[in-house]
This record gives C-alpha cells, structure tokens and sequence, in this order.
C-alpha cells in the first residue's frame, strides 16, 4: 500500500495547528497565575513556597501573586516558608491542579501574637487587693501567691500592672510592672504586701 509522504508531514503539522485555534479559542493560556488574598500583614517577613518558587507577602498587602506562572495541569501546593515576627499566618484552600483560570484564592491571614501576664504575689494576709493592666484587672484573695490577668497581651504592646485596690489594713507594691510584651509570656510582676 502506498502512503502519501506529503499527507504524512503534513498530518502532526495540521495536528499542531489545530491544538493551537483550540487554545486561542480558550483564550491562549498555557499558564496561569498563582495567588490570593492577604489580611493582617502588619509586619515584614512573611514568605510562602510553592515547588521551591518563593513570594514575600509586603506588609499591608490586600493580595499577593507569585511571580512565576503555573502550567495549567499542574499541581499547586502553597505552604508558609517564613512566618513574619510576632503574627501567626495560616493558609486556607492550599493545594489543587491549576485549569485555565487564574488561580486566586489561595488566602493568607494572619494574627498578632498574644501571651500572658502574670506574676507572684508575697504577703498578702488580707483581701481586697486588686491589680489593673488598663482595662483588664484582677481580684487577688488573702493568702494568694500567683495571678495572672485574663486578658492576654500582643506581642510589642506595652503593659502596665498597677495596684487598682489595696488590701485592708496593707500596703501592696509593683515591681517589673511595665514593659513591652515580648514574644512570650511574662510571669515577673512581683507584688509584694507589708
């Protein structure tokens, strides 16, 4: 049987030819960007991966997209390389297989880092002591020898334990009452009670 040799190199030309008006027909994309939203950005430092391609998320940022595309086809799985100081950053619809839509949903938020603040207490014989970190305060019972405020502090805000009530009949006082929150909890106050 005969074979044609021009309907033979013309066959995967033609083939070629049509995959290329099929994908012009989609809009042309054989990549497609990679990204989403971002909230709570509020400080420098944030960095997430994806198969080694790397983006830093700039403070304030509403959006962020990687600078290099995906093929469509492609798996996508974006994890958090470098959390920024004092927040923690989550990730939300992570993964997934890129089609011919842009892919922008792959969202970032992230929270400020809270501890807490406490403290030890010595002679304290009587009730009615009260301390106060702004609005937060606490009630300390005769006989007591820690506390620790309800209300947690974020990271680099600046707390101040006072004495709000003093205790019948005794004078309270407050060392190492004012600072700035670190990156762990504080457990120094020292009130002290004669």
């Amino acid at each position: 049987m005969n074979k044609n040799p021009l309907k033979t190199r013309l066959l995967p030309a033609l083939s070629l030819l049509a995959l290329t008006v099929i994908l012009s027909a989609c809009g042309g994309y054989t990549t497609v960007d990679l990204g989403g939203s971002a909230s709570g950005v509020t400080r420098d430092g944030l960095v997430l991966v994806n198969a080694g391609k790397t983006v830093a998320v700039p403070v304030n940022a509403t959006s962020y997209t990687f600078p290099e595309k995906i093929d469509i086809g492609s798996q996508y799985n974006v994890s958090i390389q470098a959390q920024p100081g004092s927040l923690t950053c989550a990730l939300s619809n992570t993964s997934g297989t890129a089609s011919g839509q842009p892919i922008s949903n792959v969202n970032v938020a992230c929270t400020t880092n809270t501890h807490t603040l406490g403290g030890t207490v010595s002679g304290l014989t009587t009730t009615g002591l009260a301390l106060t970190n702004g609005s937060d305060t606490v009630t300390i019972a005769a006989g007591q020898t820690s506390f620790v405020f309800s209300g947690k502090v974020a990271d680099g805000t600046v707390y101040g334990v006072a004495i709000l009530t003093q205790p019948a009949g005794q004078t309270c006082s407050v060392q190492n009452g004012t600072a700035v929150m670190g990156s762990a909890d504080v457990t120094n106050v020292a009130v002290s009670c004669v």
